[in-house]
C-alpha cells in the first residue's frame, strides 16, 4: 500500500463528516470512543502546557478534528497536512476566522520554508511521525530547534513502540512485517531511546510518556515531549 493511497486516497471513501474514519482513528473499523479522544486531548494539552496567548503549529493535522479540541486553549492554530482532501475537510468544518490557518504541504518542507517560525510557541505532531523516514525525523527536529527559537515544547504522539511489535503482530497472526518502512500501514516502529538521542542531540530535554492503561493504543504506543531548557 503506497503512502499516497494510505494518506491521500483512503480518506476519500468516507463521508465528509466521518472525521475519525478518514484519519484511521479507529478500532476494528469503528471510531475510537469519546473517552479515548478525551485522553489524547488531555495528554497533548497538559504536556504542552497550552496557554491562551500562544500559537500552536500542528504538523500532520489531517482533517483537524482532533486539533479542534485544542482551539479554545490557544490564540492561533496553524495546521499542516499534505492531503488536499483532508485540508479541505479541515477548512470546511474546523475554520475559525482569525484563529485557524491551514496549509497543504509536506511537514518537513513546511518547517523549512514557513515565513514566521518565530511566532510559534508550541508544536504538536500526532499520529504522523512513524510515516517519516528516520533521517527526516532528525532533520525535522533539527529545523524546529534551529528555526523555531520561540518554540518551548514539542509533543510527538502515538508512536509505535518497537519492543512491542512482535506481540502486536503475533496477536494478529501476522508472521512477516516491516519495522523500518515509513510507507507500511503502521510506519516505523521506534525505540524510545532513539527519541532521547535525537532530542538531546538538538538541545532538548526529553520525556517519554505513556497513556492510561484503558487507552485503546496504550499497550503498543508511546508519546514524546521535547522541552527547550
Amino acid at each position: 500500500m503506497s503512502a499516497d493511497y494510505l494518506h491521500k486516497e483512503y480518506p476519500k471513501q468516507f463521508d465528509r463528516d466521518a472525521f475519525w474514519e478518514q484519519i484511521k482513528r479507529t478500532v476494528n473499523g469503528k471510531p475510537v470512543s469519546d473517552q479515548d479522544i478525551r485522553m489524547i486531548v488531555d495528554q497533548i494539552q497538559s504536556s504542552l502546557d497550552l496557554r491562551s496567548d500562544e500559537r500552536l503549529l500542528d504538523l500532520g493535522c489531517g482533517n483537524a478534528a482532533l486539533a479542534s479540541y485544542l482551539f479554545g486553549h490557544v490564540q492561533q492554530y496553524f495546521g499542516v497536512d499534505f492531503s488536499d482532501y483532508l485540508i479541505g475537510v479541515a477548512r470546511e468544518f474546523f475554520s475559525h476566522a482569525g484563529k485557524t490557518h491551514y496549509y497543504c504541504d509536506d511537514a518537513v518542507a513546511f518547517t523549512n520554508a514557513f515565513e514566521y517560525p518565530e511566532k510559534i510557541d508550541k508544536v504538536v505532531i500526532y499520529g504522523v511521525i512513524s510515516y517519516l523516514a528516520a533521517a527526516d525525523v532528525e532533520h525535522l527536529v533539527s529545523t524546529l530547534s534551529n528555526r523555531y527559537t520561540s518554540c518551548k515544547r514539542i509533543f510527538i504522539g502515538n508512536i509505535p513502540h518497537r519492543s512491542k511489535a512482535a506481540v502486536f503482530f503475533r496477536r494478529r497472526n501476522v508472521e512477516q512485517y516491516r519495522l523500518d518502512d515509513p510507507e507500511s500501514a503502521i510506519g516505523i516502529w521506534w525505540a524510545p531511546e532513539e527519541f532521547i538521542r535525537i532530542g538531546n542531540m538538538f538541545g532538548y530535554d526529553v520525556d517519554i510518556l505513556t497513556m492510561p492503561e484503558s487507552f485503546y493504543g496504550a499497550e503498543y504506543r508511546f508519546d514524546v515531549l521535547l522541552k527547550r531548557p
